[in-house]
């Protein structure tokens, strides 16, 4: 049985900003990206909500840069408090990369250099990850089929 809710245990973490933020949903044992979202300050507490109606959650991971507070407040609201804050410097940058390494350049782009390259997405999910690998100091997988969506 503690099998079964190890395999079943999650964590999201958060990419404050000051309009919207990114959220990823991630499970433990597979290092799978489950869900990505971007979702508005007002309406992140509802789909970290709902995830954790659905899902177990160990823990949320957020990054100490802009509104951190702000979000810890109203996660506290919701009565959601296994929070971790961890340092966020350099990680939007960082995000650049990440991303065209999850999802690499195709045709000609591919033989522009990456630092001129900008992502075609919103890199707040992306930031989200970096924040979770970091804090658990490996690499996440990002399914093909797993897209950024907006909330709600």
């Amino acid at each position: 049985m503690a099998e079964e809710i190890e395999s079943m245990s999650k964590l999201i973490s958060i990419d404050p900003g000051n309009k919207k933020c990114g959220l990823l949903l991630v499970d433990i044992i597979s290092r799978n990206v489950i869900d990505a979202r971007i979702s508005t300050l007002e309406d992140f507490p509802d789909l970290i909500s709902f995830w954790y109606e659905n899902h177990i959650i160990e823990k949320i991971i957020i990054g100490n840069g802009t509104n951190c507070n702000f979000f810890k407040e109203k996660l506290k609201v919701k009565n959601l408090y296994n929070l971790v804050v961890v340092d966020e410097s350099g990680s939007t940058m960082r995000a650049r990369f990440r991303y065209w390494e999850l999802w690499p350049p195709k045709y000609i782009f591919r033989f522009i250099p990456k630092e001129l390259l900008f992502p075609p997405e919103n890199l707040d999910p992306i930031v989200a990850m970096i924040l979770l690998e970091d804090f658990l100091n490996t690499r996440l997988n990002w399914p093909n089929k797993v897209n950024i969506k907006i909330w709600p």
